[in-house]
């Protein structure tokens, strides 16, 4: 189940040259987000690239989730953190 508004990134813009200016460098390569079975993100939660979500969690509105959650897991804030695991 997903909330509104719902962000999931799968790109991020490259930065790695100082010698162009950033907005000239492009993307990165396709970092793919793999959310588990039986998963509940709240309203305008944002996912970044390259993250998994396991099966059983659940993401809290407002969160923004940088690394990966482990499975069964309850997530809030920014950044996410494990607050409990649920049973």
């Amino acid at each position: 189940m997903m909330g509104q508004d719902v962000i999931i990134y799968t790109t991020r813009h490259n930065d790695d040259r100082i010698d162009i200016p950033m907005r000239e460098q492009g993307m990165a390569d396709v970092m793919p987000v793999s959310i588990g079975n039986d998963v509940w993100i709240g309203g305008r939660v944002i996912i970044l690239p390259g993250v998994t979500i396991g099966d059983g969690c659940i993401i809290g509105a407002g969160a923004v989730v940088t690394k990966d959650i482990p499975p069964y897991s309850v997530a809030v804030g920014v950044p996410a953190k494990v607050v409990r695991e649920r049973k």
